[in-house]
């Protein structure tokens, strides 16, 4: 008897030839999962509704803001995330409007903001963090009667929607 065939099983040179390169290969697709999770491309956010394999965008929100003759004019602070909306076009405005700043790819970068008029008639809030990037900008009052959308394009701090001004792109 050879002193190789004395040797425990995991000190074995086929033992590791054999195992090693499969544990690498779990470890790699253990990690390449969890990579490929974290960085997962998110849905984009608007009323869509499923009809068969194709997908129809709401447009009864839009059109009660058309109707309306709701407009809005937007003045966000990017360092400090303040908000100052202005709004347009309705004769018994609400006190709340929901403000949604929603980031193209990163769901985990949305931002909600609640909007209160104050006595000047705008409406002010604040998301609390700093506001970096490129974001589509939903506005819509509490009871969700009507809803205006646009783009707040990267470095931009002003933005107009609905109305006769609309620079939203939407």
């Amino acid at each position: 008897m050879s002193t190789e065939d004395q040797k425990p099983w995991y000190r074995q040179f086929w033992c590791w030839f054999v195992f090693a390169p499969l544990g690498i290969w779990v470890i790699a697709m253990i990690g390449t999962v969890v990579v490929l999770n974290d960085n997962m491309v998110d849905l984009v956010v608007d009323d869509y509704s499923q009809l068969g394999k194709t997908y129809i965008q709401e447009r009864a929100a839009y059109d009660r803001a058309d109707e309306l003759g709701v407009g809005v004019r937007v003045h966000v602070q990017r360092d400090s995330g303040r908000v100052t909306l202005a709004l347009d076009g309705i004769d018994n405005p609400p006190d709340i409007l929901r403000m949604k700043l929603v980031h193209p790819t990163a769901a985990k970068q949305d931002l909600g903001v609640e909007l209160k008029r104050d006595g000047t008639g705008l409406y002010r809030g604040g998301t609390g963090v700093a506001i970096d990037s490129r974001r589509y900008v939903l506005v819509e009052p509490g009871d969700g009667s009507w809803l205006l959308r646009g783009e707040l394009k990267a470095q931009a701090g002003d933005l107009r929607l609905g109305g006769s001004g609309d620079d939203s792109g939407a």
